[in-house]
């Protein structure tokens, strides 16, 4: 798109915003689309049994390159920004703000996966980036992104590095593809918003839970699902949407059938418990700011990134601030849904709305299900609630291995080696930095403990390191401190007293 038409764009946003388009101010029509699915909806909206988008804006963050088509959806308001938020770039790239209206939005904006990431890769890589979207998401805010080259089949003649994305959440929606892949999603959730009963989407507006319903009839009315029971399988959950996937008709139908008894529960997830953090220049080595293996603690989502070198995890998640509209019994459904199932164990609690899951380190590159050559490095658990007639909204608990690594275990579980600098290896920036290096344990023979690991990197001489993890050197155990270069996106160690 030109400057001049990005400017004619914009003028026509403002102009949409603040001029009445029909006689009647108060009442434009709810959309001027023909097909099918607009004639149902409007056929709805002159009945009364369909709200409209009165109290909905939308946000375009990627300057008019892939805008809503807001002349089909009259009653739906751009977000308006001053000259001098636009000088300073407010309007461009991901929020930073969770703001008090109703909002779809979309950026259709990405870097390359190599040095560089889409949006929601980004946002997913931080905690501070998990708990955004996360606010996002209970303020009755969605947008979408493309996943450009973070959700590609890996193969011959293929350029894709498979699933990058370090953990799956509802608090956003991915495209598969790059710019333009978002529309068939913006237009999908645009017209689903509109579909609600009045006192409906009122009540999920008012109670900030808009954005979890849209999530649960968007994943049960996907065109892989075929029958109740496959919302609790991979096929309802993908971390990337592919637009020949949406069945927006049914997503319609769906939101239109709601009643205040009807809408699926809900509830969130809190950390209980779980195994002790890996110890920096230890079980792990990365820069300041990337020790923690930890991207969500609670809400719909508990991420972990598998950093460290014991090879098993366990973790408690208890379900809490349950919400069910008609008072109906739950039954709480633990489902893996990617990942190697032989390397999960789920046990739940007899006394109290919680599972332990224990998780161990298998060799990733587990298929994506319903993607031919698509790989991911992620184990996923779902968490469900049933009332017998609904399923809520997802949540999840993941657990993502780097991709710049080749471990090897022993029959005793110990750690005996970490390749972090093999042919190939893929280094995900938003979560590690490269490491040229290769570590090999040693451990007593006879106590079976470790007693330190020798390093070994191309070019130079091997060096010793002991279980403390400080470098053995002239009779000396010399403590060790981890920097990211930002320039290299390598990791530095420096020794010394």
């Amino acid at each position: 798109m030109s400057h001049s038409e990005t400017a004619r764009h914009l003028l026509l946003l403002v102009w949409l915003g603040s001029t009445p388009l029909f006689a009647d101010e108060t009442k434009p029509p709810l959309t001027t689309r023909t097909d099918p699915a607009g004639v149902l909806l409007k056929g709805w909206f002159e009945a009364g049994a369909a709200a409209g988008h009165a109290g909905d804006y939308y946000d375009n963050r990627d300057g008019g390159h892939s805008p809503l088509e807001l002349a089909r959806y009259p009653q739906l308001r751009p977000l308006l920004y001053l000259e001098s938020q636009r000088e300073q770039k407010k309007d461009y790239g991901p929020p930073s703000e969770i703001r008090p209206e109703t909002v779809i939005g979309n950026a259709s904006l990405a870097s390359s996966a190599v040095g560089g990431a889409s949006i929601p890769r980004l946002l997913s890589s931080t905690r501070e980036g998990m708990a955004f979207l996360a606010g996002q998401y209970l303020a009755n805010q969605l947008y979408i992104y493309p996943e450009h080259q973070d959700h590609d089949p890996t193969g011959e003649g293929l350029s894709g590095y498979g699933d990058l994305y370090a953990t799956n959440t509802p608090y956003l929606l991915i495209s598969q593809g790059s710019s333009g892949s978002d529309q068939t999603l913006l237009n999908a959730v645009a017209m689903t918003l509109a579909s609600f009963p009045p006192a409906v989407k009122e009540e999920l507006r008012r109670q900030k839970l808009l954005m979890p319903v849209v999530q649960q009839i968007l994943r049960s009315s996907l065109k892989s699902v075929k029958g109740r029971e496959d919302y609790l399988t991979a096929v309802a959950h993908p971390s990337v949407f592919a637009a020949e996937a949406i069945d927006e008709e049914k997503m319609m139908r769906t939101a239109q059938a709601m009643t205040l008894k009807t809408l699926p529960p809900l509830f969130h997830l809190e950390l209980v418990r779980e195994s002790p953090a890996p110890r920096p220049g230890i079980d792990c080595f990365e820069g300041p700011g990337r020790e923690s293996e930890s991207l969500a603690d609670q809400g719909m989502v508990i991420a972990r990134v598998f950093r460290g070198t014991a090879r098993e995890r366990e973790i408690t998640v208890r379900v809490a601030r349950v919400q069910e509209w008609a008072g109906r019994p739950l039954q709480i459904h633990w489902r893996v849904l990617r990942g190697d199932a032989e390397a999960v164990a789920i046990t739940r609690s007899e006394t109290a709305p919680e599972a332990t899951i224990r998780v161990k380190w298998t060799e990733p590159g587990w298929p994506v299900p319903g993607s031919p050559g698509l790989n991911s490095r992620r184990i996923e658990i779902g968490v469900f609630a049933d009332n017998g007639e609904t399923y809520s909204p997802p949540c999840f608990v993941t657990f993502y291995f780097l991709p710049n690594e080749q471990r090897r275990y022993d029959q005793q579980d110990r750690i005996r080696s970490v390749d972090y600098g093999y042919s190939g290896a893929f280094t995900d920036v938003t979560l590690t930095s490269s490491k040229p290096w290769r570590d090999l344990y040693h451990y007593d023979k006879t106590s079976g403990t470790l007693t330190g690991w020798t390093r070994e990197e191309k070019e130079k001489a091997p060096l010793e390191f002991d279980a403390e993890g400080r470098l053995l050197q002239d009779g000396k155990a010399l403590p060790v401190r981890y920097e990211n270069d930002p320039a290299t996106q390598r990791l530095v160690w420096k020794s010394g007293e």
